[in-house]
């Protein structure tokens, strides 16, 4: 009988222990709030990482005593299909792209450009052996002559055939540079930054292709942070702790150290770079690119306009 009873007891401690665990555990989990990003391919990973530090540390500086959101990514999402995701609020809460009026119409910006909008200021991939043709264009007249490759739901698509230069529409990224490669089309406008490491991890796959610093395609344009609308709170933690790291420097100081962008710096370093200037019919009439708190401006480049 004192066994059974013994026994019995050990069972129910051992059950009590249990629950009191898992209870523990769930309150853990709520206590500390997930924020859900889209994952990123591979060949994206320094850009993925370049974004997520960036809304780690906006959410650790606008916190103001709260507990610090875990940032996780969840699956591949594509644009197209993360604006619907977006809309939904669903499976992400924090997704970043290229702006224009129609998604900021859907969804909760953040109006502060992560990237100071040198996504605006695009440099070309091109064939190493086009280099002598593309030394002698200054005028979008001229680069109307060529074919751009550019994604199929990309802003910048849109721009650039609203100006008249021929465009080559392609839904996988991969697929740009092989049709390249192939002759299918004659530059890749890239952000000013991007190249450097979309180069280099390609380079053993397409040895031919190369960066032409000397002409840059500039209208306004730049990535933000989006958010579902019913997240106003979240956006203004995020965007507060943004703003916090452009008071202190520390927004300029992670573009320049981080491998994304820091290839960029210093940003006057060519004496011949040449600019046609297109304008942007899709940035909405709000935009404030002309601030400089947050936006690079032509002049910091020392171009020479055309």
């Amino acid at each position: 009988m004192t066994t059974l009873w013994t026994w019995g007891r050990r069972v129910w401690a051992l059950v009590m222990i249990a629950l009191y665990t898992s209870f523990t555990a769930a309150d853990n989990t709520r206590a500390v709030p997930v924020i859900k990003v889209a994952a990123a391919k591979p060949e994206f990973a320094i850009a993925q990482d370049y974004f997520v530090s960036l809304l780690k540390r906006a959410l650790e500086l606008g916190a103001e005593g709260r507990t610090v959101p875990v940032v996780q990514e969840t699956r591949l999402i594509e644009q197209k299909q993360g604006i619907q995701e977006m809309i939904r609020g669903k499976i992400i809460d924090v997704y970043w792209m290229g702006t224009d009026t129609s998604r900021e119409e859907k969804l909760r910006v953040i109006p502060i450009p992560l990237d100071r909008g040198l996504m605006g200021y695009r440099r070309f991939i091109i064939r190493r052996d086009m280099a002598l043709e593309f030394d002698n264009i200054d005028t979008l007249s001229a680069l109307a002559n060529y074919t751009a490759c550019q994604g199929k739901h990309w802003p910048d698509t849109i721009v650039l055939k609203e100006a008249g230069l021929p465009v080559q529409e392609i839904v996988s990224f991969e697929r740009m540079f092989q049709r390249l490669n192939l002759r299918e089309c004659d530059y890749f406008p890239r952000g000013f930054f991007e190249p450097y490491s979309e180069l280099y991890v390609r380079q053993q796959i397409y040895p031919d292709l190369a960066l032409y610093e000397h002409l840059v395609l500039y209208y306004p344009f730049t990535l933000y942070f989006f958010l579902n609308k019913d997240d106003e709170a979240l956006a203004q933690w995020i965007e507060q702790g943004l703003e916090k790291m452009i008071d202190s420097g520390e927004f300029i100081r992670h573009m320049q150290s981080h491998d994304l962008t820091r290839h960029a710096f210093p940003l006057h370093h060519l004496e011949d770079m040449r600019v046609i200037e297109l304008k942007n019919p899709n940035i909405p009439a709000t935009t404030n690119y002309k601030n400089r708190r947050y936006w690079f401006q032509p002049d910091d480049f020392n171009h020479r306009h055309h």
